[in-house]
């Protein structure tokens, strides 16, 4: 896949909002074909509402975000932290007491 160069202003999506198990998530979304990225804002008590197997390249802007691995390990995220997991690596869910703002690029190249 090629992408030229290409500017985004975030102000100017339009956000989608999903539903967690508690709280939302806000999504602005770039989508090319086998390739994601997004800028995600979860609401103060927010709870995933599923498991996720995907991979995923995530960075924390603002705010603090746990997430918890299906082996029972949790991780913090605050402020300029990131992680990185490829598909089926591990099931994980996110969640925030206090809110958190979000870069996540996904796609085929985590397979």
């Amino acid at each position: 896949m090629e992408i030229p160069f290409t500017t985004t202003d975030w102000n100017t999506l339009p956000a989608t909002r999903h539903l967690g198990e508690t709280g939302f998530a806000l999504w602005k979304t770039l989508q090319y074909p086998g390739l994601r990225i997004r800028l995600v804002e979860y609401s103060a008590d927010y709870l995933a509402d599923h498991w996720c197997e995907k991979g995923h390249i995530l960075f924390c802007l603002e705010g603090e975000m746990l997430t918890e691995l299906s082996s029972g390990e949790q991780f913090t995220l605050t402020k300029n932290m990131s992680y990185q997991v490829s598909n089926t690596l591990s099931s994980h869910r996110s969640s925030t007491k206090t809110g958190a703002k979000l870069f996540i690029v996904d796609g085929d190249f985590l397979r």
